[in-house]
């Protein structure tokens, strides 16, 4: 049985389960999927990306 929460925005019954409201179109915050599927495999690798290149620019460019 799906639980059913109200709208930040507009008040109506919205399903928790569910990523936008269908009556308003708002974001909802009760979202029990948790994160989209590859988002922090995505993270890690832009963080160490970043990690790595400005131990690069710090280490090997001119003074």
């Amino acid at each position: 049985m799906k639980q059913e929460v109200s709208c930040l925005y507009c008040g109506k019954k919205i399903p928790n389960d569910t990523a936008n409201c269908p009556h308003c179109g708002a974001v909802s915050h009760f979202q029990e999927r948790g994160y989209r599927s590859g988002a922090i495999k995505r993270f890690i690798i832009l963080f160490l990306i970043v990690a790595i290149s400005s131990l690069f620019f710090a280490l090997y460019l001119p003074r």
